[in-house]
């Protein structure tokens, strides 16, 4: 279930947004705002995931869980940065009449973004500890040596 509510809203998202045009601050502007309404289900798979590997006791996997929801929070703070720029080229092709809508639209797709990446940082951040002290770093054994 977890990696359905992961899986399926990152497909939903890559089969709706037109095909690629990176130089076009128009598309950014719509891709990200777009994505911007797709994060919220894979936060709930994924602390779902981090409830069953921790139960399962799989610290394997709380691990690359963690890691893979640092990597996400960094990515969806860059974004979002990258959409601060993005909007305030698109903001001089709005007209006045559509102005209003306009700054609705990024306003609400900035605050999820920030939301979404905080959400995604404090769950990485606070799962490590989920693994247990002795798995995360293993000593070395002492060897006694004993001599004559």
């Amino acid at each position: 279930m977890a990696a359905l509510l992961i899986v399926i809203p990152s497909v939903d998202f890559l089969l709706t947004v037109p095909a690629a045009e990176f130089s076009s601050e128009q598309w950014r502007f719509n891709a990200i705002g777009l994505l911007s309404g797709y994060t919220l289900s894979p936060i709930l798979g994924l602390a779902l995931a981090f409830v069953v590997s921790s139960v399962q006791k799989r610290y394997t996997l709380q691990r690359v869980l963690v890691l893979a929801s640092l990597i996400t929070s960094v990515v969806l703070f860059t974004l979002s940065l990258g959409f601060l720029l993005d909007v305030t080229q698109v903001r001089a092709t709005v007209r006045d009449d559509g102005r209003l809508a306009f700054n609705s639209a990024w306003n609400r797709a900035f605050i999820k973004l920030m939301l979404s990446a905080v959400a995604f940082a404090y769950i990485g951040w606070r799962a490590r500890r989920m693994i247990p002290a002795r798995s995360r770093h293993r000593a070395a054994r002492p060897v006694h040596v004993v001599s004559k």
